[in-house]
């Protein structure tokens, strides 16, 4: 447990800023540490490149906030789920969070020290970056991305939270849904181990609430119409019906599509549920 309590430490806190010990070079090749060394004056500074990622990319293709965040090769489902469901409550979350200035880097509004369970909105923490993007060693975009696009504003936001909240992509790479909530909407957050009922979860996405379940080690031995579920993943959950009992959930893998579950698989396949305890389009949250 004692590594779940660290990344619980960092999301909060971005105490892992400290690990930005090593050096990328010009090639865009990281260093043997986990973090890079600061920046030049005037230039945004790098996360480390992380487990799939040889080098950076610029993105110059147009955001397009519209479009759901999807998950790449990188096992940080807690932030892509929290970012899709926070999207699926309040699509203008995306223009909220990122803003493009005019001499092309991106300014990320983050809230690394919302605490699960608080009362209090979380204030934002601005980080700016410019549009490198990792990519794979055969050129491909290795992260987060817009679904059917490039990173665009998805891949902004998980590059923000890799540098600010965790000093690199690889440390990012785990991680809990509610503290993801909190670290997108700023919100408090709720968090559900008896999981709730359809009526409940019903409720709470219309009313623009947003929520997120986990899975659990053994989940991949629950099978349902769309095959068995991933283990120690976050999804977000969009909707539910009362009289049947089924809950629609979009996995960050493919967030287009709509999955939904019955309500015994739903109750053997996870184990937990978080939600924040306001609508995402609560407009309380502080801005910048």
């Amino acid at each position: 447990m004692m590594w779940r309590r660290r990344l619980r430490d960092l999301a909060l806190r971005g105490a892992s800023r400290r690990l930005r010990a090593s050096v990328l070079d010009a090639s865009g090749t990281a260093g043997s540490s986990e973090a890079n060394a600061p920046a030049a004056p005037g230039d945004p500074a790098l996360p480390a490149l992380g487990p799939l990622a040889v080098a950076w990319r610029e993105d110059r293709a147009p955001l397009d906030l519209a479009a759901r965040p999807r998950q790449g090769a990188l096992g940080d489902c807690w932030v892509i789920a929290s970012l899709l469901a926070a999207h699926e409550a309040d699509p203008s979350i995306a223009a909220r969070l990122v803003d493009l200035r005019a001499d092309g880097t991106a300014r990320v509004s983050l809230r690394p020290d919302a605490r699960p369970h608080g009362r209090r909105h979380a204030r934002p923490i601005d980080v700016v970056i410019d549009r490198r993007m990792p990519i794979t060693a055969e050129g491909h975009w290795a992260y987060a991305r817009e679904e059917g696009r490039g990173p665009g504003w998805a891949g902004l936001v998980e590059k923000a939270a890799a540098l600010e909240v965790a000093g690199s992509y690889r440390i990012l790479a785990a991680g809990f849904g509610r503290f993801g909530l909190g670290l997108v909407t700023g919100l408090p957050v709720r968090s559900h181990l008896i999981l709730p009922s359809a009526a409940r979860i019903d409720a709470w996405t219309r009313a623009g609430h947003a929520l997120v379940a986990s899975t659990h080690p053994l989940s991949p031995l629950v099978r349902t119409l769309h095959g068995p579920l991933p283990l120690d993943h976050v999804v977000a959950v969009v909707g539910a019906d009362p009289r049947t009992g089924h809950v629609r959930v979009r996995n960050p893998w493919r967030p287009d599509d709509v999955l939904v579950l019955d309500a015994r698989t739903f109750r053997r396949g996870f184990v937990s549920l978080d939600l924040t305890a306001v609508p995402v389009r609560d407009r309380t949250v502080p801005t910048r």
